[in-house]
């Protein structure tokens, strides 16, 4: 890698291998329009974000990720509904939307504060927490509100994350693990 490439970043956080499969199969279930499944392996719940960054600037992204974490504990997350999103307009993708406990829109909060190339005043207003589960072939007209009964799982680390756009897929590679303690 030369000196100054480019690294396209965002921070994450990762449901357990099964729940991952779990989610995916609810898509059998739907009579959606052509599409492709994300890979199990990179489902996951974006929390910020951040785009190209030169490599100059990994030790100050991977810092302001650590500092975004520091003292906020592991927290569980409760799938709740399968969407359709954009809810307004044609759809793009079909995600799990998940509850929004209070450590994880703190960790929104402060990496947004800290990461945000144009951070908005109230740009926690906007987070909807999910885990994208698949993407349409064409935008699609359809609305979709489905209740899941999953159970809720641990998050106990957040990942800083290097995405690497490929012709038909971006992969995903873990750049540094910030861990999130049970409480006391």
């Amino acid at each position: 890698m030369s000196a100054d490439a480019r690294l396209r970043l965002f921070v994450a956080a990762y449901p357990p291998a099964e729940t991952a499969a779990t989610m995916l199969q609810e898509l059998d279930r739907l009579d959606l329009p052509r599409y492709r499944p994300t890979p199990a392996e990179q489902v996951h719940l974006t929390l910020q974000f951040i785009g190209d960054r030169s490599t100059h600037e990994l030790d100050e992204v991977r810092e302001s990720v650590e500092r975004s974490a520091a003292g906020l504990h592991g927290f569980e997350l409760k799938p709740s509904r399968l969407t359709a999103l954009p809810q307004r307009g044609p759809a793009r993708l079909v995600a799990c939307e998940t509850d929004a406990p209070p450590e994880l829109l703190e960790i929104h909060r402060r990496l947004a504060h800290r990461l945000a190339r144009n951070p908005r005043e109230h740009g926690g207003d906007r987070f909807l927490p999910h885990f994208t589960l698949c993407r349409f072939a064409a935008p699609a007209r359809i609305r979709l509100s489905q209740p899941l009964a999953l159970p809720a799982f641990r998050i106990d680390a957040v990942l800083l994350m290097r995405s690497v756009l490929m012709p038909d897929r971006a992969k995903h590679r873990e750049v540094a693990r910030i861990p999130l303690p049970a409480r006391g």
